[in-house]
């Protein structure tokens, strides 16, 4: 039903004041006799003809009033709809957020995982590269580069500790002698040889062999007196002569020479003191002879310099 405004009401109620206007003239223009009468049946008429009037209003404002509670409720209806399309889209847009979600995180534990393995994987090279640099490949034994840092290392602990620091320098006798008769390959297999024995007489983590170059070995021996170090050059030395090195069926004699210095917070001693210093030792025991054992002491010490050992 098409909606009536109040405009359209006002018009109906103009309308129906015209066409009680000539009832109205002709019951004024009757006799007065029946004038009681006539007004009586224009009062019973003019409460129908209101009662009617107000019935229509009333008709038409229910009518309004229906129409606009209808579409009210049409429009609450498509609200509700609206609201509950939308709860399913926003739960389902959850849902996929939720799986986007696990698949992101499942995705980040499978880069971290390959991640941490790469570092793994990193970790172990770098050690071994480290490892590689600071070994020797033929011996086992510390290389040179290392000895420079850790006699450093050592000399800066010993003067903040006021402990004393020894250095033995070790060479193999008439070596050349080995490589020209039974060739290089006798002559490597004679450092392996002889590096065993090396790390055999070292019984404190700290003390630390070397390789230093050719057939020269080195060993650093922090707190470590004289004496002490003295006492381990020559229990090397008797173990080294007393069994020969074997090379295909062949015994080969092995002989060494050492020289040992000992830094005791001397004045004006520094690493390159102490290394010249087991050097010129050692140089003393080839020259006097080899197979022996030679000391070096420093202008304050107590000691002298010629406490040498041979058997």
């Amino acid at each position: 039903m098409k909606r009536i405004n109040s405009k359209k009401i006002t018009q109906l109620f103009i309308w129906l004041s015209v066409l009680l206007l000539p009832l109205v003239s002709m019951a004024n223009g009757s006799d007065d006799t029946s004038s009681d009468v006539i007004s009586y049946q224009w009062f019973v008429i003019g409460i129908t003809l209101g009662t009617i009037i107000s019935a229509i209003v009333a008709l038409f404002l229910t009518s309004q009033f229906r129409q606009r509670y209808q579409r009210m409720q049409n429009k609450l209806k498509q609200a509700l709809a609206d609201v509950s399309s939308a709860e399913l889209h926003f739960k389902d847009l959850e849902l996929k957020q939720q799986e986007n979600q696990d698949q992101l995180e499942e995705r980040v534990q499978e880069r971290t995982l390959e991640l941490n393995i790469a570092l793994q994987e990193l970790e172990s090279a770098n050690q071994e590269l480290e490892r590689k640099n600071v070994l020797d490949e033929l011996t086992g034994l510390h290389n040179r580069r290392f000895y420079d840092q850790k006699i450093q290392a050592e000399y800066r602990r010993s003067r903040r500790n006021l402990t004393p620091l020894s250095l033995v320098m070790i060479d193999i006798d008439h070596f050349k002698a080995v490589n020209d008769t039974y060739g290089h390959l006798a002559g490597d297999q004679c450092l392996v040889w002889l590096s065993e024995f090396i790390k055999g007489s070292l019984k404190r983590s700290t003390d630390k062999a070397f390789r230093y170059g050719g057939e020269e070995f080195c060993l650093i021996l922090p707190d470590t007196e004289t004496q002490g170090a003295l006492v381990l050059a020559e229990q090397l030395r008797k173990n080294i002569n007393a069994q020969a090195f074997c090379y295909q069926n062949s015994e080969i004699p092995i002989t060494i020479s050492c020289g040992i210095s000992t830094y005791q917070q001397e004045k004006d001693i520094m690493p390159e003191q102490i290394f010249t210093g087991a050097d010129e030792a050692l140089y003393r025991a080839k020259h006097n002879g080899r197979n022996q054992s030679v000391l070096h002491v420093f202008a304050e010490s107590p000691l002298t310099d010629n406490l040498n050992t041979k058997e």
